[in-house]
């Protein structure tokens, strides 16, 4: 990752800022390819005047609440972090949790209803635990503004289904992404192209 190509990426990332008012709804798990995402969108937002920083962010990332607890703490660290130098530096950024509803939780599937531990062939927790609380905070920000833009730290290098996936949902002529499960969402993946060289050289950089 050179700097002309870094220099090219903060430019599409400010461009797409300022081209709506739809507001931004980054996916923040913790992990490399999430926070290059999220410096990225920092980097580039706190490099626009002031004047134009008018769109809100979100950062959300999907606490199951059987976390390990050096995870937890290492995410409310960061939010705490970013919260604190958003506000001094006058970023409209928020970095917030989202939790699954009771009947969704771990414990209430696996000890109230009988389920099995997950599995890779039985993996009923992605979706109770992590994704419903994300589009449910996606889908209530979309009732409030119309149309929301979701930011991912997917990338094409990560395997083959990722790669096909990313096809799948391409919109000709954009850089945007259809959502697949929410027709009033939209997304946005900033290293798609990226090796995985380039995001721990950016990462080791910033």
């Amino acid at each position: 990752m050179d700097k002309n190509s870094l220099k090219k990426k903060i430019k599409e990332i400010q461009d797409l800022y300022l081209s709506d008012s739809r507001p931004w709804i980054i996916g923040y798990s913790g992990g490399k390819d999430s926070t290059c995402v999220l410096q990225l969108v920092y980097l580039a937002i706190n490099n626009l005047k002031d004047s134009k920083r008018t769109k809100d962010i979100w950062v959300i990332c999907g606490d199951t609440r059987v976390e390990i607890p050096t995870v937890v703490e290492r995410i409310d660290s960061t939010f705490d972090r970013l919260n604190k130098s958003a506000k001094k530096d006058n970023i409209p950024m928020k970095g917030l949790k989202v939790f699954p509803e009771v009947n969704d939780t771990f414990f209430v599937n696996l000890i109230g209803r009988g389920y099995p531990a997950p599995t890779r062939v039985f993996r009923w927790c992605t979706e109770r635990l992590k994704i419903n609380p994300a589009s449910k905070f996606i889908k209530t920000q979309v009732n409030k503004y119309g149309e929301v833009i979701v930011l991912l730290g997917a990338r094409k290098s990560e395997s083959m289904s990722r790669a096909q996936t990313l096809k799948k949902y391409e919109i000709k002529g954009s850089i945007l992404r259809e959502h697949g499960t929410l027709a009033s969402a939209h997304v946005y993946a900033p290293i798609e192209d990226w090796k995985l060289n380039d995001v721990w050289t950016f990462l080791s950089t910033i």
